[in-house]
C-alpha cells in the first residue's frame, strides 16, 4: 500500500490493528503518524494512550505490555515503534507471535527503512496487518504534492510560479514543506500565487519583501523598516501594496493587544493566519513572535498608528504627496509617534 491509499483509508475511518511503515522517505512517514495520531488521540489523554518506542534501545516484551494496556476514555491507544528493524531476532519473533493475535484496542505502528522481507516478521505484518511503502515522489508526485499543500492553505499556484519554485527549492519534502509554509505566509493575503511572489519570498529577491518590512516594523526596528521600505521602493514595490500589508499588521497587534496576557500562541494564529483547527509549531512560533512584540507597543500607540494610515491612503490616493515620501512619513509617525 502506498501513502495515498493510507490517507485515503484514514479519511474513510478504516484503522487496522498493525501497520509497518517501509521505505526511506522520512517526512511523508511523519505525516503519516500525525494523521494517524490525530484520528486516534484526544490530546487530554495523550500520556495515557499514546507511546513510542525506538527499537534500538527497547525489547519485545516492552513493546507487547505497552500494546496489552487498555486506553484510557478511548476507543484505541497508539504505539509506535520506530527503527523495528534494530530489535534483535529473538525480539522480532517475539513480536511476530504478538502480531498473530493484536489487540484490538490498541494500534501498532513499527517503522524502519530497510526490512529483510524475507524474515518472519515481515512476512506476518502482510498477513495480519498492513504494510505501508514510503520512497521518494516521482518528479510529477512532487509538484502535484506541492500544489495540494498550497491549495490546502486556501490558496493557487500558477504554473509558472509552481515550475520556478520547485527548481528553486528542489524534491526534499520537508525542505519544501517548511518553504511552502513561509510561501504561503509571506503572500498572505493574496489567494493566487505568481511567479513574482515565490521570487521574493524563496528566489533571488529573498530577505528583501514586504514580509520583512512588516517584521522590521512590529519589532519597532526603525532603521531596519527604512532601509528596507527603500529597496522595496528602488525594486518598484507599489506603496499602496505596502500601505495595505502594514495596515494588516498593525490591525494584528491591535487585536492581540486587546487581549494582552490572556492570549495562547493556538489563538493568536486565528487572529494572524487564516482560520483553522490546528496550527503547527510553524505558525505558533510565529504568533509567538506577534505575542512578544505587542509589549513594545502601548494601546494609545497603535491607536495613533491608525490615524498615520488613513493619512497616509489619503494623501496617496489624492496626489497631495509622493507615494514614496508619503509611505515613509507613515513608517516614522507608526514607530517614532
Amino acid at each position: 500500500m502506498k501513502y495515498k491509499q493510507f490517507i485515503a483509508e484514514l479519511e474513510a475511518g478504516k484503522i487496522t490493528s498493525v501497520y509497518l511503515f517501509e521505505g526511506e522517505e522520512g517526512y511523508l512517514k511523519e505525516e503519516a503518524l500525525k494523521n494517524l495520531k490525530k484520528r486516534i488521540i484526544s490530546p487530554e489523554y495523550k500520556e495515557f494512550n499514546y507511546e513510542r518506542f525506538s527499537g534500538a534501545n527497547i525489547s519485545a516484551s516492552q513493546i507487547i505490555e505497552s500494546a496489552n494496556t487498555f486506553p484510557l476514555q478511548a476507543k484505541k491507544r497508539l504505539v509506535v515503534v520506530e527503527e523495528v528493524d534494530k530489535l534483535s531476532d529473538e525480539d522480532q519473533r517475539a513480536l511476530g507471535r504478538y502480531l498473530d493475535n493484536p489487540v484490538g484496542t490498541t494500534c501498532l505502528v513499527c517503522t524502519g527503512e530497510k526490512l529483510d522481507k524475507r524474515k518472519r516478521l515481515y512476512k506476518t505484518f502482510l498477513e495480519k496487518g498492513k504494510v505501508v511503502s514510503f520512497y521518494p515522489l516521482w518528479e510529477g508526485e512532487v509538484m502535484a504534492w506541492i500544489k495540494g499543500k498550497i491549495e490546502k492553505e486556501g490558496k493557487r499556484i500558477s504554473s509558472q510560479a509552481l515550475l520556478y519554485f520547485k527548481d528553486r527549492v528542489g524534491n526534499d519534502l520537508r525542505e519544501l514543506n517548511n518553504e511552502i509554509e513561509k510561501l504561503v505566509l509571506y503572500t498572505h493575503p493574496k489567494r493566487v500565487i505568481e511567479k513574482e511572489d515565490v521570487e521574493e519570498a524563496v528566489g533571488e529577491g529573498k530577505g528583501m519583501g514586504v514580509f520583512d518590512l512588516t517584521r522590521a516594523v512590529r519589532e519597532k526596528a526603525l532603521s531596519r523598516a527604512l532601509f528596507i521600505l527603500c529597496r522595496l521602493l528602488e525594486k518598484g514595490e507599489e506603496p499602496l501594496r505596502i500601505h495595505s500589508l502594514v495596515t494588516r499588521e498593525m490591525r494584528i497587534l491591535l487585536k492581540i493587544k486587546e487581549k494582552e496576557g490572556k492570549i495562547s500562541s493556538q489563538e493568536a494564529c486565528s487572529v494572524i493566519f487564516r482560520p483553522k483547527s490546528y496550527y503547527s509549531q510553524f505558525y505558533t512560533n510565529i504568533a509567538a513572535e506577534y505575542i512578544q512584540a505587542v509589549r513594545k507597543f502601548s494601546l494609545s500607540q497603535l491607536v495613533t498608528a491608525f490615524k498615520y494610515l488613513v493619512e497616509t491612503e489619503a494623501s496617496i490616493k489624492t496626489g497631495r504627496e509622493e507615494p514614496a515620501i508619503a509611505i515613509e512619513r507613515m513608517i516614522l509617525g507608526i514607530l517614532q509617534g
